[in-house]
């Protein structure tokens, strides 16, 4: 049974991209919390509020209402307009398939007092796509104010920025402290292996991550693993370490893994919200993302709420 009036408030950025492909061809787009704010939308019962909070250049103003004035489930309390030009990130594609990415622009972070509003909702995710959408400070307070279900997508929390403000792999500074802002994190198994100082492909140095970061403060970890689906680690009732595998479930044949981690969590935190069950919430996390990968970028996302069966909607995720 789906509960109404669900709030969920999504804390990230909005991109613009400009994407450069070995082939010539250049592409422009628009991404970043998009995905997550598209993707929830689309998943989520016509009753339920969702509050992006972020700060918009005042160029992207157009794009944004285009993109969610059709959804009535998005507020826009939180969204503030400001002055001049939006974040815009640059992406280049060697023939390796590496990329490059340089981030032009910046919008001021965003303050506790934004966020004040919101601190009541059922849930809080905070989605780093730039990595610099606010202070440690302003994580730690919500954490202690916040009264619902807090989840991070540590994502680009893991790139600095050089001189020429081009992205690189780093440790984050304090990354410890940020962790220890939310219940649930979540990251891709590169990122993970950056925070663990080692690859996460073998079991024992994935169960010695889990462990540290399960005493950070979350009591939950997920690590989605590309075409290996995904792995949950959680405490069971009597402390031990417990560990969940997730096969993916591809909806068709894969077109593009831009935003899966996105639709992951969003799938993950609209579910659980519903079922308060861990396991139907990461079998529909796993559900949605296999469905936005067979999907071709933001204009794609639209589509997912058209791939979900009734049962899956009600999540009792029945067999096929």
């Amino acid at each position: 049974m789906m509960k109404s009036n669900t709030r969920i408030a999504l804390l990230g950025t909005i991109n613009r991209d400009t994407i450069h492909t070995p082939d010539g061809v250049t592409t422009e787009s628009y991404g970043g919390l998009l995905y997550s704010i598209l993707a929830l939308a689309e998943i989520a019962s016509p009753e339920a509020s969702i509050y992006p909070i972020c700060n918009v250049g005042a160029d992207m103003e157009g794009v944004v209402r285009e993109k969610l004035e059709p959804y009535p489930q998005v507020k826009f309390d939180g969204i503030t307009f400001v002055p001049g030009k939006n974040p815009h990130c640059f992406i280049e594609y060697d023939e390796d398939g590496q990329k490059q990415e340089t981030l032009r622009n910046d919008v001021p972070q965003i303050s506790f007092e934004q966020i004040q509003p919101f601190l009541e909702c059922d849930a809080i995710c905070f989605n780093f796509i730039t990595g610099m959408e606010l202070a440690l400070e302003t994580a730690e307070q919500v954490r202690k104010a916040a009264k619902g279900l807090l989840l991070m997508d540590v994502h680009s929390l893991t790139l600095g920025m050089d001189e020429n403000r081009r992205r690189f792999w780093r440790v984050p500074p304090q990354w410890e402290r940020w962790v220890g802002c939310v219940d649930v994190v979540q990251m891709n198994e590169q990122e993970g292996a950056l925070l663990a100082d080692e690859s996460l492909d073998g079991e024992d140095a994935t169960y010695r991550f889990a462990e540290k970061m399960l005493t950070l403060g979350p009591s939950t970890l997920m690590l989605t693993r590309n075409e290996r689906g995904s792995q949950t680690f959680y405490r069971n009732s009597e402390e031990a370490l417990q560990v969940e595998s997730y096969a993916p479930v591809p909806a068709g044949e894969p077109q593009d893994e831009t935003g899966c981690g996105d639709t992951f969590l969003m799938g993950f935190t609209w579910a659980f919200l519903q079922s308060n069950n861990q396991d139907v919430a990461c079998q529909f996390a796993n559900r949605v993302a296999g469905i936005n990968v067979c999907l071709r970028g933001i204009e794609g996302i639209s589509q997912i709420g058209q791939f979900l069966k009734p049962e899956e909607r009600e999540l009792g995720l029945a067999d096929d």
